[in-house]
């Protein structure tokens, strides 16, 4: 018998069996995630390795990697890595170290780059990862030693999935292939084609709260109409289909967009989406990738942890070509991205008020509504899989 790690015997104590036991009950039944797993500093260090590592989690943009020569560093879960751009035009990750001692390869993004040199001791890395470049190894001014093979030593590849503008990362390199964990996902965006989608703004954000209290606040609706005025107008709680279909979950309403939003000039929409769809789709893909998209744009959200209780979001909009850039398209692209800061700042006091609640010793799980909530229940079952 394999005797149990330290860490092991303390998950245990912040995911019980009886907690596993009440989640897995009927959505209208079931009893949530206790409060100890959005407010304990442990459980949010343990997710590093046992839920963001082993799943296809979001990590960056190709378009911060615009070309040849630009690299952009970025720590995720706890570990450092690495996005370059290759001659060959390539987005690539690696693990943000050197493999001679460790060191931290860049610290910050750059562009014009041909090599990658460590501060440390000079080893000197091309943007494929191969190690080119080892000062003084073999002696004083002798760059080679006897016996060592720098092709065993280049930087250490991550595994990486690219769609589109966006890249995930699956850090343990033991998850499904991408295509079929984010299948269900990509099955609910065919009817658009963005292949033209232009990235157009960011919006950061930092929230006083759990990162799992921002994902499971964005995939139910019944909270619209206590926290949001706009959008409770635009897109009734009750008209919204709940998606929960793998790794994918979310809404779906065929609502319309607000008159507010087009302006003298309408955007583009995507290609073949004709005048009479009114369709807006708001899908996550497990664990922090959420992904709003309508006739003429699209958004992503993404939640990055630092530790249990902050959570840092950024906000990417796009749109179909030149609706991006051109300066006719300019009022109606800050209606829609006005809507959606008014909005998404709407629920920092409530997710922040969720997160001081589940301080509680009271707290030992929320009830979902049967209805309404299954989508908060499906995330939370997530949560415990790749946990327990």
């Amino acid at each position: 018998m394999v005797a149990q790690t330290s860490w092991e015997s303390e998950l245990q104590a912040m995911l019980r069996t009886e907690d596993i036991e009440g989640l897995r009950r009927p959505t209208g039944e079931a009893r949530g995630l206790p409060g100890r797993v959005y407010t304990c500093e442990d459980f949010a260090r343990q997710e590093h390795a046992r839920l963001f590592a082993r799943t296809w989690t979001f990590a960056g943009y190709a378009h911060e990697v615009p070309e040849t020569g630009s690299v952009m560093p970025r720590t995720l879960a706890g570990v450092p890595l690495l996005f370059t751009r290759t001659r060959s035009g390539e987005v690539r990750c690696f693990h943000n170290i050197c493999t001679h001692r460790g060191s931290l390869l860049v610290d910050e993004a750059a562009g014009g780059l041909a090599t990658l040199r460590c501060r440390y001791h000079g080893w000197t890395f091309d943007l494929d990862g191969e190690l080119r470049l080892t000062p003084h190894w073999g002696g004083h001014n002798q760059a080679q030693a006897e016996g060592f093979d720098k092709s065993c030593h280049g930087l250490k590849p991550v595994r990486m999935a690219r769609w589109l503008d966006w890249i995930f990362v699956n850090v343990d390199g033991e998850a499904e292939p991408f295509d079929d964990y984010a299948a269900p996902f990509m099955a609910h965006l065919s009817e658009y084609d963005l292949d033209d989608a232009t990235w157009a703004l960011t919006l950061h954000y930092d929230i006083a709260g759990n990162w799992k209290l921002v994902a499971e606040n964005y995939l139910e609706t019944l909270h619209l109409n206590f926290v949001h005025t706009l959008l409770a107008e635009a897109a009734p709680f009750e008209e919204h289909e709940v998606i929960t279909e793998g790794a994918c979950l979310g809404t779906i309403i065929d609502v319309g967009l607000p008159a507010t939003w087009t302006g003298d000039a309408a955007l583009p929409r995507w290609p073949g989406i004709d005048g009479a769809n009114r369709t807006a789709k708001n899908l996550a893909l497990f664990p922090n990738f959420k992904f709003v998209v309508g006739p003429d744009h699209a958004c992503t959200m993404v939640e990055f942890p630092d530790g249990a209780g902050h959570s840092h979001q950024r906000w990417d909009f796009y749109f179909h070509g030149d609706g991006a850039t051109a300066t006719a398209y300019d009022d109606a692209r800050k209606a829609i991205i006005d809507f959606f800061d008014t909005t998404n700042v709407e629920d920092f006091n409530a997710v922040e008020a969720v997160h001081r609640g589940h301080m509680s010793p009271a707290m030992q799980g929320a009830r979902f509504n049967g209805i309404w909530e299954g989508g908060v229940h499906h995330f939370q079952k997530l949560v415990a899989h790749y946990m327990s």
